[in-house]
């Protein structure tokens, strides 16, 4: 039956900072901003949010969220750091977290930046997702990647069509989701990412088996799979052998589906981790019609 499978629809993706400075470190500077009766008024912006992040590593939550409750937004700046501090802020609290990030954009806009814009309109997008504003995250992803298409710019239109994508699958549209995905390929393709690509590949395919193109949904797991194999990702290549076995499943081919889910095992014990329980059912299921 043509259509998403539902339970894949990813959450926006964050980039995360890693603090820089030991535990140790973090904890005793914690200890000393938060010992007196109030936070000191001289931390800015940029040392309240890294210090909430740090506290956040730590498992403080609760002095993250005292030190974020004293950032005065507006000492956030439109600049690309500013974007990383804005992303950091919305994890805490989407409301200020968008709030700031709108600030930005219209800021930037006025700096004529382009590329800074297409960054802070793709953090934007993501957070109207994030706050269940799908047709303003759609319109500002759209801007973002018209911009990015202006700059001629492979990787960032990958990102978008990336996002684009997710919020066609939120939104259980399939042609949407397969033309993003199409786009994708292609654009990773140019830009020579082969893992990337593999990827890319794995996800067209999933999505033409949702709209029973099987022949070119096997043609993409192959494609995935030569990948897999070429940059030793076992991981993919159980994902593509277990695509290939399901397909040959829909076409009531057992000895092809059977070989491909036993490469998939073999290809996931490699990788040390157990397998998937679905993985055994099919095995198993599929055995026990080949005895009878």
């Amino acid at each position: 039956m043509r259509g998403l499978k539902k339970g894949w629809h990813s959450a926006p993706i964050m980039s995360d900072k890693v603090t820089e400075m030991s535990h140790a470190q973090a904890g005793m500077m914690l200890d000393l901003v938060l010992s007196q009766d109030g936070i000191h008024a001289d931390l800015d912006a940029k040392a309240l949010i890294n210090l909430a992040e740090a506290a956040e590593v730590l498992g403080r939550s609760e002095d993250a969220a005292r030190l974020l409750a004293n950032v005065d937004i507006t000492d956030i700046t439109a600049t690309w750091e500013g974007l990383a501090q804005a992303s950091i802020l919305l994890r805490r609290d989407i409301v200020t977290g968008l709030t700031t990030l709108e600030n930005l954009v219209t800021e930037i806009r006025s700096n004529n930046d382009q590329a800074l814009l297409a960054g802070a309109l793709n953090l934007l997008s993501q957070s109207q997702a994030m706050n269940d504003d799908y047709d303003s995250a759609l319109e500002t992803q759209y801007e973002s990647l018209a911009i990015k298409t202006v700059l001629e710019s492979n990787v960032g239109q990958a990102n978008a069509h990336h996002n684009l994508l997710q919020f066609a699958k939120q939104s259980d549209d399939l042609d949407a989701a397969l033309t993003h995905a199409e786009r994708i390929v292609e654009l990773v393709r140019e830009s020579g990412d082969r893992e990337w690509e593999m990827s890319a590949l794995a996800d067209l395919a999933h999505l033409l088996a949702c709209d029973e193109q099987l022949d070119l949904s096997e043609d993409m797991y192959r494609l995935s799979l030569d990948l897999a194999e070429e940059v030793d990702d076992l991981t993919a290549a159980v994902i593509s052998h277990w695509g290939i076995a399901d397909l040959a499943m829909l076409r009531g081919d057992g000895q092809m589906a059977m070989e491909h889910y036993s490469q998939a095992l073999a290809s996931q014990i490699q990788t040390g981790h157990p397998a998937p329980p679905a993985l055994l059912q099919r095995i198993s299921a599929l055995s026990g019609e080949e005895k009878i």
